[in-house]
């Protein structure tokens, strides 16, 4: 029997009793489980709906879906996490799914069971990363999440975790740092980010000016990537009170809002620099309609390509126009936007609750992976963040000091 739901603003289907792992054989079509053997070629473990979807069909499987409330149930599953998340899952999932079918299979092994899966076919994978060559250290976390949340969203124990699974990993490390000369990511310095802006202010390239703003307002908000490059016309606002940027990040749910102005004081920066830097992008782009990404011009994007690593794009052509190259055995990314706006602000003297609430970081112990402590104040960290110190008022009627 067929169970359809609607997700958004479309349909799936799926075997009301498909709870266990889903199975194809090579044509794609779906048979009957149980006449399967485990990791048997050419027969293969795969989903056979994306990750929401499958999600849904598992949970509600036995539920009549003309219940009052099951449409309803089935949207909220499917939205139970952001889009650029769920991408994420799935991409790095697939890449799982293809070690242990395509690769073994094409190494003439039986193929691996994807799901549920061993630890050590999860060793296995992370020597495989490792010879690939192509995952660093210490971006593995994701590629470990996402085989840990697939299993635990379709009822099965987590694989990717346990003492043999840390030791791998401490390892990929070790003989990573073996075998090439190691970078350390480091933070953006607000004198970089000032030459950004005076770029932007000079320039007579649209794109170079787009790239130029956009990465001074990833610095000043300690803008994640994704946060910034999905900014939309409605999110932005100029003002009396100043810069307002409406963000919408992981860590804040879609029905709260997360406004955070950034005045416009003569104090701090007294000619006007990112206000100026600002109007001249909205000028040079023109008007658009309130959903409009804010960094495109009109007709140029589309969600399929406007990622977040156009932030890292934009960010390495423009050092590469000012000539500006990180110290040795270093480097810089987009990531250096967020951590470099808040190490700028923590070496100006900005408390830590401020930077976390501005950078809308859930805890102090997630903000502290992004302070750097040696990084030193300069000019200009006063000009972006002095509106964050907290500055004691005068009494009424003192003179001002």
């Amino acid at each position: 029997m067929l169970v359809t739901c609607a997700i958004t603003r479309r349909a799936f289907l799926a075997r009301s009793g498909d709870l266990r792992t889903y199975r194809a054989d090579l044509d794609n079509a779906l048979v009957d489980s149980e006449a399967l053997v485990v990791g048997a070629a050419p027969d293969l473990l795969i989903p056979k709906q994306p990750w929401a979807s499958a999600l849904v069909a598992r949970a509600l499987a036995d539920v009549d879906m003309d219940r009052p409330g099951a449409l309803a149930a089935a949207q909220l599953l499917a939205s139970g996490r952001r889009p650029g998340t769920l991408r994420s899952y799935e991409g790095k999932f697939d890449r799982f799914f293809r070690f242990c079918t395509d690769v073994q299979i094409s190494q003439g092994f039986p193929a691996l069971s994807p799901m549920p899966a061993t630890s050590s076919s999860v060793l296995l994978y992370l020597g495989w990363l490792q010879e690939e060559d192509k995952v660093h250290a210490r971006s593995l976390q994701p590629y470990m999440s996402a085989i840990n949340q697939a299993h635990v969203d379709f009822g099965f124990p987590p694989p990717a975790v346990g003492q043999l699974v840390r030791l791998a990993r401490r390892g990929f490390g070790e003989v990573e740092g073996e075998s090439s000369a190691s970078v350390r990511r480091i933070p953006l310095p607000a004198a970089v980010v000032m030459q950004i802006l005076n770029l932007g202010l000079v320039t007579l390239s649209v794109p170079v000016l787009r790239a130029c703003a956009c990465l001074v307002v990833q610095f000043l908000w300690f803008a994640r990537a994704d946060t910034g490059i999905h900014l939309r016309q409605g999110h932005v606002g100029i003002g009396a009170f100043g810069i307002t940027l409406s963000e919408r990040t992981k860590t804040i749910a879609r029905h709260l809002a997360a406004p955070m102005t950034r005045p416009c004081l003569a104090a701090w920066d007294p000619d006007g620099l990112v206000l100026r830097l600002l109007r001249r992008w909205l000028h040079a782009r023109g008007t658009v309609s309130d959903d409009a990404y804010f960094w495109a011009l009109p007709g140029e994007a589309s969600s399929e390509a406007w990622t977040s690593a156009l932030i890292n794009a934009w960010l390495h052509e423009i050092l590469s126009v000012l000539q500006v190259q990180p110290p040795l055995g270093c480097s810089w990314s987009s990531h250096s936007l967020r951590s470099g706006g808040a190490s700028a602000a923590f070496a100006l003297g900005v408390d830590l609750l401020v930077i976390m609430n501005w950078g809308l970081w859930s805890t102090l112990d997630s903000l502290h992976l992004y302070v750097d402590v040696l990084v030193q104040p300069d000019a200009a960290a006063a000009l972006f963040f002095g509106h964050l110190l907290r500055v004691p008022c005068p009494p009424p009627g003192a003179p001002p000091s």
